[in-house]
């Protein structure tokens, strides 16, 4: 039996060798895993370890409860079950394809990769853990992960890997009013509730629970700076590396009205009071949506819904809510759970009073405690398509189709940034600055609107504010508080041509999916390093979401070494200077950031320079202007959403009502005075006493 396991695993792997079998103790039981050889180093492999009780039923929409005992050996061989997706970024992932098929509710599951060695089993390494991408939406402890590269790059350099699951969409991110707090975050809760396991229980590992480094990408690295930063987490985090995210960017943290994953919201949508954009859907699942309407859409309930909540009724209570979704909210479809994702957009934290005590950069400015090292790439959004901004099918354009896109730009990113909401004017206002600012060639209409240059400038406005502008503030923060904080620009491209594999169904050739690889880059093309690349040079050999390098060069091997050494380092010291390069903190007295590539190079001042400063200062004090104009009326209800005008319209009506009832009392009060006062005066006693004899 040992003969024939032995044997799919090398064939499963060619680079991996079962050495044994491993078995350790944890607080809930015994748990059992094997040892490889991989790439010269002898690892030990824990996949599929639960870390909480599964969150379905009764612990459905509640913070994670630790993980009862188990009284049989557990096999932890495989890995776990994804989370429920609600977007398919990773659907097609070239190392988690496989284990997507068994997406499940019953997800909380971690994965531990460590060194072994032979002669001291007691020695310890220090710990990474590693928080996966998606937009709080999609993705796994497994995506993007190639076990043998993880053996060369970090393992095999002294480090201890921990991957996890953590819910995601509503299940992971709805919110509710709790008294005066908010309940939510559960996402992020079980990020909390897989570091108390760690340290519990990864020393059985030979993990150091006191040097315990987190490190993310995306929604991934916005939880990250959020990790570092909540006070939840002390003693649990000791340092963090946050990559292209963080948590004082408008998409990470919900600022102003109602959150779009509140209960009540989706509610509406559960029970048709709202309706799902289907035009919205259609454009994001694209060619599969008409095979998901086939396989996910036969019952025609509103918004794609397999079946009817019986239990959601109106005017319930909170409580009875919450109960009855427990009980019968339903996800199964594929169809249902991707329409819902797109009408409501990322699954947003929120400021609870306990896990996130407050948003923007008064949460960094009170709470940065632990080093960091943080960046982003030189264009986050460049691989965004002229798709996205509707203009793949744009034949002339003119100046108002730019502003328009702007406009919306703003409207939708820039304004999830600022404490208040901007009236349409501001926004108006804003888009015009921005549009001089990143566009002034089109102040030239002899040059024409070239629309490549055009989607261009949309993708850097983008990723300046969804990216660079809070990348530079956190750091901001941190450099103010004295905490040491290590900030970069991932600058490298591949020479080779990157490609992206994508998966599409055509009614030609029926429900099966036709694989289609496109050139994103090709040689000598002068792109720049998009959202995620690095990720490419430290999991995979060149893979990254659907993008691969091939060839991948020598010079990409050298990228790898490079960015690994830096990574590993400050896990082991909080410095990531390497033997040939000295990285110096980002000081108040010493802005200076680096330059990831090949060399690298120490840059003077903030990352990307100006275009955070545009965002951070210049923008900030325009969002800040309100416009009035004496021959017009102001509307103070115009830039209101739906939701925030039933609720005004509510106090409204509450306060119509309590000023009738003050005026109703007053009356009977003033009548009530009145009355007495005319009744005491027709009183005998009131009465002049005419027979009274006064002396002359």
């Amino acid at each position: 039996m040992r003969i024939l396991l032995f044997s799919i695993l090398f064939a499963l792997c060619e680079s991996q060798r079962l050495e044994k079998a491993r078995s350790v103790w944890v607080e809930q039981g015994l748990v059992r895993g094997n040892i490889f050889e991989i790439e010269g180093v002898h690892m030990q492999m824990f996949r599929g370890i639960p870390y909480a009780e599964p969150p379905i039923n009764d612990l459905r929409f509640k913070k994670p409860v630790k993980k009862a005992r188990w009284h049989q050996e557990l096999s932890a061989t495989e890995y776990g079950p994804p989370c429920l997706q609600f977007m398919d970024f990773h659907k097609n992932d070239k190392f988690a394809k496989d284990n997507m098929e068994k997406q499940s509710e019953d997800c909380l599951y971690l994965n531990v990769f460590s060194p072994y060695d032979n002669d001291d089993e007691s020695k310890t390494y220090p710990i990474l853990v590693w928080i996966h991408g998606g937009s709080f939406l999609a993705g796994s402890g497994d995506t993007g992960i190639d076990i043998n590269i993880v053996a060369k790059n970090l393992v095999k350099r002294g480090i201890a890997f921990v991957s996890i699951n953590y819910r995601l969409g509503p299940l992971g991110f709805l919110n509710y009013p709790n008294g005066e707090k908010l309940d939510g975050n559960f996402g992020i809760w079980d990020m909390v509730m897989a570091l108390q396991w760690i340290q519990a229980n990864m020393k059985q590992f030979n993990g150091d629970p006191s040097n315990v480094t987190i490190m993310g990408e995306s929604a991934g690295g916005a939880a990250s700076s959020l990790l570092a930063l909540s006070p939840k987490t002390q003693g649990l985090v000791h340092r963090a590396i946050i990559m292209s995210g963080s948590s004082l960017a408008g998409w990470a943290v919900h600022r102003h009205s109602q959150p779009a994953y509140a209960i009540d919201n989706i509610v509406q949508y559960l029970r048709c009071q709202k309706f799902i954009s289907e035009s919205d859907t259609r454009e994001v699942v694209g060619d599969e949506y008409q095979n998901l309407m086939k396989k996910d859409g036969k019952v025609k309930l509103c918004n794609y819904q397999h079946m009817k909540i019986n239990c959601l009724t109106a005017d319930m209570q909170l409580d009875t809510k919450l109960d009855c979704l427990r009980k019968e909210l339903n996800f199964t479809n594929a169809l249902f759970r991707k329409a819902l994702a797109t009408e409501l957009g990322v699954s947003k934290m929120v400021v609870d009073g306990d896990l996130i005590p407050s948003s923007g950069v008064t949460l960094a400015e009170l709470n940065a405690r632990i080093p960091i090292m943080t960046g982003v790439a030189r264009k986050e959004w460049g691989h965004k398509k002229p798709l996205f901004y509707n203009m793949h099918q744009k034949g002339g354009l003119t100046r108002n189709d730019v502003s328009e896109q702007i406009y919306r730009i703003i409207d939708n990113n820039f304004h999830e940034t600022t404490s208040e909401k901007m009236s349409n004017s501001t926004v108006q206002l804003l888009a015009n600055a921005t549009l001089i600012r990143y566009t002034p060639y089109l102040s030239e209409p002899s040059k024409g609107f070239n629309a490549n240059q055009v989607v261009g400038a949309l993708q850097k406005i983008e990723s300046d504010i969804e990216f660079v502008a809070p990348c530079q503030r956190e750091i901001e923060a941190y450099a103010e508080r004295g905490v040491k904080v290590f900030a970069y620009s991932f600058d490298y491209v591949p020479m080779d041509t990157i490609y992206e594999t994508e998966r599409k169904v055509f009614a030609l050739f029926g429900d099966k999916a036709v694989e289609i690889k496109r050139t994103e880059k090709e040689k000598n093309d002068l792109k720049e390093a998009f959202h995620g690349l690095d990720h490419a040079f430290i999991f995979t050999k060149g893979y990254t979401s659907n993008f691969e390098i091939e060839p991948y060069s020598k010079k990409d091997e050298r990228m790898s070494q490079l960015l690994c050494s830096m990574i590993t380092n400050f896990v082991k010291t909080g410095d990531p200077s390497t033997q040939r390069f000295s990285w110096p903190a980002y000081t108040v007295n010493s802005t200076q950031h680096v330059s990831i590539n090949i060399p690298p190079k120490l840059v003077d001042g903030d990352i990307h320079w100006p275009d955070a400063n545009f965002w951070n200062v210049e923008a900030e004090l325009i969002s800040k202007y309100i416009a009035i104009d004496a021959e017009t009326a102001v509307n103070p209800d115009a830039d209101l959403t739906n939701e925030e005008r039933v609720q005004l319209s509510a106090y409204r009506r509450s306060w119509y009502a309590l000023w009738v009832i003050v005026i109703v009392l007053s009356l009977i009060l003033w009548s009530f005075v009145g009355y007495c006062t005319y009744h005491k005066s027709k009183s005998a006693r009131n009465k002049p006493y005419d027979n009274i004899l006064l002396p002359k």
